[in-house]
């Protein structure tokens, strides 16, 4: 039985998750005439020793202001191109293209409710429908991408 649309969906997200959590921990370093420095994966200075003390301070500080305008730009474009009415439409259309779910089966409260000698073509009253969990406003999705990675490609604010 071939995997629903949910479940893929859940198993990238995962996926995805993972790699990010992975990439997360990547460092880069090097140590060079006295000085000693490392690097996240996104090129942020984690780590900077030398013996000035205070100009590592000021490096670390002047680098990622610098890198910050850098992302800043970076998302501008990102945004820029979201809000291209061409971009936008193969966007809608590939969501479009998405089949939607089968409806479930009866779930057996349903089926019970069902008693000998009703009426064949009697409509049942549909049950209330149970809340999704993204419905609630603090729902946190635990595939999601962390804030950070959707500020970086201009996703949310």
């Amino acid at each position: 039985m071939p995997a629903s649309p949910e479940s893929r969906f859940e198993e990238i997200a995962q996926k995805a998750r993972k790699a990010q959590d992975a990439i997360d921990k990547i460092r880069g370093s090097i140590s060079l005439a006295g000085v000693r420095i490392e690097v996240n994966a996104e090129g942020r200075i984690t780590g900077l020793d030398m013996a000035n003390h205070e100009l590592a301070q000021m490096i670390v500080f002047a680098h990622n202001q610098a890198l910050d305008a850098a992302l800043e730009q970076v998302a501008e474009q990102r945004r820029i191109l979201a809000e291209d009415t061409a971009v936008s439409a193969i966007i809608r259309r590939l969501i479009a293209e998405v089949p939607p779910a089968e409806p479930p089966a009866p779930r057996l409260r349903e089926v019970s409710a069902i008693r000998a000698g009703d009426e064949p073509n009697e409509v049942l009253p549909r049950p209330e429908p149970i809340p999704e969990p993204w419905d609630d406003p603090d729902y946190q999705n635990p595939f999601a991408l962390p804030r950070h990675i959707q500020r970086r490609y201009g996703i949310c604010p």
